[in-house]
């Protein structure tokens, strides 16, 4: 990976970092209703989930490593 790839990965990075961020504070503010709750009850209750995250997770880095 060369610097331009490592520099993406971590924006992405950080970008997902605040959606979830932004998810929890709005459903803290306004409430947990079903449509802020479940993508996270999702990842909390089923393990494909988590293999389906991974999954993508080696398959972007090692794209961008094999570039």
């Amino acid at each position: 990976m060369d610097r331009t790839e490592t520099l993406l990965l971590g924006v992405s990075g950080v970008v997902v970092a605040l959606v979830f961020a932004g998810a929890l504070s709005a459903g803290a503010l306004f409430g947990f209703d079903e449509s802020v709750a479940r993508p996270i009850r999702l990842l909390a209750v089923e393990p494909l989930a988590w293999i389906v995250v991974g999954a993508l997770l080696v398959a972007v880095v090692g794209h961008a490593y094999i570039d």
